[in-house]
């Protein structure tokens, strides 16, 4: 029963606590409070932009990615499409990618993260902890893939019998 009662508590204070992020009218409010403005970040965009309030500077730009192929066939995956969200620090020079999140969670992990200071500008060593936390791995993976230095030559020779034959080296 302790233990029910314990548990129950927590749960209700962590809920409590939690920031309330809403997207609202070009703008990003924090517990009703305006804190970045924003452009795209709907349902259905493929990018968003976060922009400071002041002078509609763009700061963040997230981009939907989607690799058709790229991971394996599943019941849930059928065509193998591997689907994140790249996120660029503008100015930077930095960037992390997301894997199953929506443009609204990471903006939450953003303000979350206090990489971004009150005057709109990037608190760098926290950024460089979002980074070193998230990276890239998806593109640094894709990338890993398609750069194989294998050459592949085919020659053709007359057949020397029935059957298949396959010559490896030489």
């Amino acid at each position: 029963m302790k233990k029910t009662i314990t548990l129950l508590l927590f749960v209700i204070s962590s809920l409590t606590y939690s920031q309330d992020i809403k997207l609202k009218k070009g703008e990003i409010l924090v517990d009703d409070k305006a804190w970045l403005n924003y452009e795209g970040c709907g349902g259905f965009s493929a990018s968003c932009s976060m922009m400071m309030m002041t002078d509609k500077q763009e700061i963040v730009y997230m981009k939907l990615i989607t690799v058709p192929g790229a991971e394996p066939i599943t019941n849930y995956n059928k065509t193998g499409e591997l689907t994140y969200i790249e996120v660029k620090f503008l100015g930077l020079k930095s960037s992390i990618e997301l894997n199953n999140v929506s443009f609204k969670k990471v903006i939450n992990i953003i303000y979350n993260s206090k990489c971004i200071n009150e005057d709109g500008t990037f608190d760098e060593d926290k950024v460089l902890r979002l980074v070193e936390k998230y990276g890239t791995p998806f593109s640094d993976r894709l990338r890993s893939t398609t750069n194989t230095n294998n050459t592949i030559i085919i020659k053709e020779e007359p057949a020397r019998g029935s059957g298949v034959n396959i010559n490896i080296g030489r």
